[in-house]
């Protein structure tokens, strides 16, 4: 009685972020956002406004603004405030420790306030300065797009080796759940002869990647399609967004299958941080009850569209790895064989590769 009890109550909570979480993005347009809209709990102080513009100095600015994330619980006082001071004075954040002894304007002042409110709201620093960082190169991010993370570099330069020893042309690939379009631009940004198709269930995210690709110039070779994989291990297109042209997944074969798949169990997602649960767009997050829901139907659909010899690279869930051999062994050796778990810059197992069999 009590398992259905909490089983209803996280459908519940999960139907409530869902719900939020759409309202959310209702009110994005990918010109403009109002961070205001999507900060919880604090209002813009006036007066503490005018204490940061008569402040001596930056440093003493950041000193007041750290203690406070201290005391709101906030993770990363410092940086954070150092990345959103950086946004406002249009620096980066590496030439901000030269000007700690600079005054701001009453107007910057004024945009610092507002967005280290933000910050103070649990909202992740990457949705309050609109872009980020991500190997050798910056995205455009918006709430509630899936932002993407350290170790995720990882699985990209794995990716890159791979393609290098590939003895095709041209070398194509899916990557499936695309995001902000770190992964497919990244690899794109770095070998531009590789045909790349990228899927995201999430119109929005879609709309993202095909602005991130159009401002580094590299979406020759990329198609971006609103299209979800389904349990049973084929692709739902929705709509062609990046081009007219239909495709046909049935039809189609990759070299490689590359994926930063929702793997987070169900049960965990509302232990996870304010800045991931709060703001995160949650289907990029929920695997389902152990988190291997869309992994197994990555690996069903990798059995029939794989090239001979084909790849597939996954990051994926610290404890997932022996579970994922498990599952191989037992459902697709015929078709697929577990060749290595590689470990994130952590040290932690985070990324399976896979082989399509001959």
């Amino acid at each position: 009685m009590l398992r259905n009890f909490a089983k209803r109550s996280i459908d519940s909570q999960k139907y409530k972020w869902e719900k939020m979480l759409l309202n959310r993005a209702s009110n994005i347009t990918a010109q403009s956002i109002s961070l205001n809209r999507f900060c919880m709990k604090h209002e813009v102080d006036e007066n503490t406004t005018s204490a940061a513009a008569a402040a001596n100095s930056l440093a003493e600015i950041a000193k007041r603004w750290q203690q406070r994330f201290e005391e709101e619980r906030i993770s990363e006082g410092f940086e954070s405030f150092a990345h959103i001071a950086a946004h406002v004075l249009g620096i980066k954040r590496s030439g901000l420790d030269a000007i700690m002894e600079k005054k701001l304007t009453q107007q910057q002042s004024q945009k610092l306030e507002e967005l280290c409110l933000c910050r103070l709201s649990s909202m992740p620093v990457q949705y309050i300065v609109g872009e980020w960082d991500f190997r050798n190169i910056t995205l455009k991010l918006e709430p509630p797009i899936f932002i993407p993370r350290v170790e995720t570099e990882e699985l990209v330069s794995i990716a890159l080796n791979r393609i290098e020893n590939m003895k095709k042309n041209p070398i194509k690939i899916l990557e499936i759940g695309c995001g902000s379009g770190a992964i497919c631009l990244s690899l794109l940004h770095s070998n531009q002869s590789i045909q790349l198709v990228a899927i995201d269930k999430n119109h929005h995210a879609c709309t993202v990647t095909i602005e991130n690709a159009s401002n580094l110039k590299i979406n020759k070779n990329l198609k971006v399609l609103n299209a979800s994989i389904t349990k049973k291990g084929s692709i739902q297109s929705e709509q062609n967004i990046s081009t007219n042209e239909d495709v046909n997944f049935e039809k189609l074969k990759f070299d490689l299958i590359i994926s930063n798949p929702p793997y987070i169990p169900t049960k965990k997602i509302f232990r996870l941080q304010p800045e991931i649960r709060l703001y995160e767009d949650f289907s990029a997050l929920d695997g389902g009850k152990d988190g291997l829901d869309v992994i197994d139907a990555i690996l069903k659909y990798a059995c029939k569209a794989l090239n001979s010899e084909g790849l597939v690279l996954l990051e994926v869930n610290h404890d997932h790895s022996q579970k994922i051999q498990e599952l191989i062994k037992k459902m697709y050796s015929k078709e697929l064989k577990y060749l290595a778990t590689h470990k994130d810059i952590y040290g932690r197992d985070r990324i399976v590769e896979i082989i399509k069999n001959e």
